[in-house]
């Protein structure tokens, strides 16, 4: 389907639930939100919950780099805010600038570097990699 959009609603909820269930529970609780206050019938000893504002919240927050549900989404090491990326390039800049022609190594980031040529697929440790090229060599 072209220009299709991830499910939203609660079937969106679900899925968070099932794949992120930590990073989930997290992000609930900073937005003030009781897990367990979604999705339930409304009693005397459960609050009522606005399910449309709660997709909203989390929609917003699974696009907010700062947040740890976009991080784990994204497969990041950890969440850093907007101003936390434009502090690295400044800095990688910088260094850059004043390298007197050399080539810095750029400040870590949370994400993959997409420059890395990684050769093959393998489940195998790097010393279990070695022993095999050994086993193989002859």
């Amino acid at each position: 389907m072209v220009g299709a959009r991830r499910p939203g609603g609660i079937q969106g909820l679900r899925e968070l639930a099932e794949s992120y269930p930590d990073e989930l529970v997290w992000e609930l609780h900073q937005l003030r939100i009781d897990i367990d206050d979604i999705g339930g019938d409304d009693t005397p000893d459960r609050k009522a919950v606005d399910h449309v504002l709660v997709d909203r919240l989390l929609r917003v927050a699974t696009r907010e780099p700062s947040s740890v549900l976009f991080a784990a989404t994204h497969g990041w090491d950890f969440p850093v805010s907007r101003e936390w990326i434009q502090t690295a390039d400044f800095i990688d800049a910088f260094y850059a600038a004043n390298s007197n022609g050399r080539r810095p190594k750029p400040y870590p980031r949370p994400w993959q570097d997409k420059n890395t040529t990684r050769l093959g697929k393998t489940d195998l440790s790097p010393a279990e990699a070695r022993e095999v090229l050994r086993k193989n060599r002859g």
